[in-house]
């Protein structure tokens, strides 16, 4: 063994080494003083509603994107804590007591709040061991999932040409591949994201080509083709949904519940509430009834057309109780 390595197996051995914690704790004392008198500090607010000072300095930025590079302890004391006192009183944490762990990470969403832009924390640089630094990419666009809002970033395709195609009298143009997203990666986003699920940026639509989830660590990129608005598909998924909707039920008010919305040959089950001991009766040679019970019936489209028929629970001695029922074009 070398002096040097022996050396060093006595620094291990006598506490590790100091040289590198003196490093770390000068430069995470240089930062701190750097977010109370940089011009480029900053105060992040965390998915959470935690406030924290930070410094953002500037990478790239273009119309079609802006990156930039973050820099925050991994403790640090919040600016907006609130306790309760002995008194009850909701009162401000002094900014002197107590420090909370950060805990950003890849995927992480915050706000910038003097200016009130949001970000994506992109990639963290590991070689910065004294506090947390990563690049960051601002996000302006936000993404509707099972209601949940997502804000991600978007990189606009940089393309300035249309490529034409032609053949024989036909003149057309390639869709646009080029746009690419990212967002945070939760079980929502992992199980939405799929080839050739569709989506709105915009309320513009896109269809999804390819899908990375392995390459950045908490974040889903999706590659996506400029898509077109089929407004024939919309409607009839409005349609669709609206035949399942069913007829507000009162506490006292008999009502026929079931689909007010159909199609040729449906075959569709109602159901009486609030009433007994009646009958169903179809007026009309649009439709039949296969099955029935006291308080329920199954009944089948015969036509192929559209139009309208009643169905009815009809009781003796009491009024009819009617249920307007629309035959959709397909």
């Amino acid at each position: 063994m070398s002096g040097l390595d022996t050396m060093s197996t006595r620094l291990k051995y006598a506490g590790g080494n100091r040289q590198v914690d003196r490093m770390n704790e000068d430069k995470l004392r240089s930062l701190k003083k750097a977010l109370l008198y940089s011009y480029q500090s900053a105060t992040a607010i965390l998915a959470d509603g935690r406030e924290f000072r930070c410094l953002i300095n500037p990478d790239q930025i273009k119309n079609i994107y802006d990156n930039k590079y973050i820099s925050i302890p991994f403790e640090d004391i919040c600016l907006n804590e609130k306790e309760i006192s002995a008194d009850g009183k909701v009162k401000i944490r002094k900014t002197s007591e107590g420090l909370q762990e950060i805990g950003m990470k890849p995927g992480d969403i915050f706000t910038w709040k003097e200016n009130g832009s949001d970000w994506l924390v992109y990639l963290r640089r590991l070689e910065e061991t004294a506090y947390f630094r990563a690049e960051i990419r601002r996000c302006r666009y936000t993404v509707t999932i099972d209601d949940t809002d997502y804000k991600c970033y978007v990189a606009r395709p940089s393309t300035n040409e249309i490529d034409w195609r032609h053949q024989q009298d036909k003149l057309w143009n390639d869709i646009d591949y080029t746009l690419q997203m990212y967002i945070t990666k939760d079980e929502k986003t992992e199980e939405f994201f799929h080839r050739f699920s569709q989506i709105k940026i915009n309320n513009k639509p896109w269809e999804v080509q390819s899908i990375d989830s392995m390459s950045s660590e908490g974040i889903i990129i999706v590659y996506l083709k400029e898509w077109y608005q089929n407004s024939i598909a919309e409607a009839k998924a409005e349609e669709d949904a609206a035949a399942e909707v069913v007829s507000v039920i009162t506490e006292d008010e008999p009502v026929i519940e079931g689909p007010t919305a159909v199609y040729p040959y449906d075959k569709k089950t109602y159901t009486i509430k609030n009433a007994e001991n009646g009958t169903w009766v179809i007026g009309s040679s649009k439709a039949k009834i296969l099955q029935q019970d006291d308080t329920t019936v199954y009944i089948e489209i015969t036509t192929g057309r559209s139009g309208n028929f009643e169905l009815k629970y009809v009781r003796e001695n009491e009024e009819d109780i009617i249920l307007n029922i629309t035959i959709q074009s397909i």
